[in-house]
């Protein structure tokens, strides 16, 4: 057989098997808001996370719909119910024991953050550890995992990222442990009130890449890894519009 025709037919069927990876996909998202990173309610999924994936959609012929569920439910909705293709955000390190004999595939980072303890100005390099902490329901302050086991740092959960910076302003509590991007976009945009609180980095924190995961597409997630790689101009842009290095 004419090898240029051959490889015609080979070209041909490449195109074909990319294309057969396209299709419409679910991906479970956080309902909170973790901006400018995500915001998730009924309504509406927004933030740099959202324009991310839209172009990696866009890309490689993939729809994506966002279904927002409260923080606490989203890995149940994920890894027990599957009512949803992927996860975002997700990480390796996150919800060991739910995971355990799952294979769950990762994607590489769309953003690295910093989880932390959120202080008032006057505290800030004062204390090595607290004595009250608060977090939002569903987030998980690994750094101090054992000091909550011992019985050294008590923790309380609320709802939004609003109400655990409120109530440090307040005194009702130390520090309150977020993730210290949204934490600052919060004070600066919704409550008005830039550098209520600041992050101590004396204080026990965690360095996290925020992945998209999935228990049944590896293959659309070493696709977005090849977006990531390879659109570097569009990558770059949407970082500069979320103001996101």
């Amino acid at each position: 057989m004419n090898q240029r025709f051959v490889k015609r037919i080979f070209v041909t069927l490449l195109g074909l098997g990319a294309t057969a990876l396209a299709g419409d996909f679910k991906i479970g998202v956080e309902a909170t808001d973790y901006l400018p990173i995500s915001k998730g309610d009924a309504g509406e999924y927004s933030g740099y996370a959202r324009d991310m994936l839209d172009a990696f959609g866009e890309k490689y012929g993939h729809k994506f719909s966002y279904v927002a569920v409260p923080v606490a439910r989203l890995y149940d909705e994920f890894l027990v119910k599957k009512s949803v293709d992927f996860k975002f955000p997700d990480n390796g390190f996150w919800a060991g024991d739910a995971k355990k004999g799952l294979s769950v595939s990762y994607s590489k980072g769309l953003v690295s953050v910093i989880d932390g303890a959120m202080v008032l100005s006057a505290n800030k390099g004062k204390k090595t550890a607290v004595a009250s902490m608060v977090t939002v329901r569903g987030f998980t302050p690994y750094p101090y995992l054992d000091a909550i086991k011992s019985g050294k740092t008590k923790v309380s959960e609320v709802t939004s990222p609003e109400q655990a910076i409120k109530m440090v302003q307040s005194g009702q509590t130390e520090a309150a442990y977020l993730g210290v991007m949204a934490a600052e976009h919060i004070m600066e945009g919704k409550l008005k009130s830039p550098g209520a609180l600041v992050y101590d980095d004396k204080l026990p924190s965690s360095s996290n890449d925020f992945v998209l995961s999935s228990l049944t597409h590896p293959e659309v997630l070493r696709q977005l890894d090849e977006f990531l790689s390879k659109e570097k101009a569009t990558v770059e842009k949407i970082k500069a519009k979320y103001k996101i290095k």
